[in-house]
């Protein structure tokens, strides 16, 4: 049985609500294809229902040919044996990709929950979330994840940015912006009125912490592939936007998966990105 852990109370809470969904009871699903790529995970189910997760290669301190330890993926060659259920619960797991394969699986399943006709989350729009986000030189925006397409647009329009990434190399040197660390997050986000988070959060299982940080913050946006869950547990810790995909083509999500596509070759191909509100926000 897992130890509490109350970085993963979201994942905790996803679960727990699939897992009480009448529909979800009702059908018989098995995963019918699982894909982890370069740079996304993807699970297919029977239903036809699919999801992504971003493939967290960087959390993996051996990612080499042959990892000796929990680098690796348990399982590998028999994941499609592994009950729905097992898979989902993966998400919990400190082990990268094993987390990638059990957000992905809630993704899948959470494309399940948004088709029933009594769902209350429904996309409000389609395109990109951060398109939304209204920036005044009154704003101080907190980027945790770097968004390289927005970032000069955002710098040029916020009273301040703060860029929170593990990996500097994701920004360009022309864009002049300067990375913080993770250690100054409890020190960066509660002075920031917009918050700007990536989907891998829910893989690394920071979310949760962070957001316990943003209690002051007026606009919160959860944005990228892997933040295509089911929003409620989200919406209910402050996140104001959602913004993540629905995939119009599961058997070229894997294709492109399997030769290492990215986000623009989903978009291109087999994707379409959502935009989820909070209402009540």
């Amino acid at each position: 049985m897992q130890g509490f852990d109350d970085r993963k109370s979201i994942t905790r809470e996803l679960i727990e609500i699939i897992n009480n969904s009448d529909i979800i009871n009702r059908l018989k699903i098995t995963p019918e294809h699982i894909r982890i790529g370069v740079f996304y995970t993807g699970v297919v189910l029977n239903t036809g229902h699919s999801g992504l997760s971003y493939t967290p290669v960087q959390e993996i301190p051996e990612a080499v040919c042959c990892p000796k330890s929990h680098a690796k993926m348990p399982a590998a060659g028999s994941l499609l044996d592994f009950q729905i259920t097992d898979l989902m619960n993966y998400a919990l797991e400190d082990n990268a990709l094993k987390a990638a394969v059990g957000i992905a699986t809630i993704n899948a399943l959470s494309a399940i929950l948004f088709e029933e006709k009594t769902c209350k989350y429904k996309p409000s729009s389609f395109g990109n979330a951060l398109d939304l986000v209204k920036v005044t030189d009154k704003d101080t925006v907190a980027m945790v994840g770097a968004f390289p397409p927005f970032i000069k647009q955002i710098k040029e329009e916020a009273k301040r940015l703060f860029v929170i990434e593990k990996n500097p190399r994701i920004v360009g040197k022309g864009d002049n912006i300067e990375i913080e660390s993770e250690a100054r997050l409890e020190e960066i986000i509660p002075q920031s009125n917009i918050l700007i988070i990536t989907g891998v959060t829910l893989i690394n299982h920071t979310l949760g912490p962070i957001l316990k940080l943003a209690g002051k913050t007026s606009n919160i946006i959860l944005v990228g592939p892997t933040a295509s869950v089911y929003p409620e547990p989200l919406f209910k810790r402050g996140v104001t936007i959602l913004g993540g995909v629905r995939i119009t083509d599961a058997s070229k999500m894997i294709h492109l998966i399997g030769e290492a596509g990215s986000g623009y070759d989903f978009f291109e191909n087999c994707a379409e990105k959502t935009i989820i509100s909070n209402t009540a926000a």
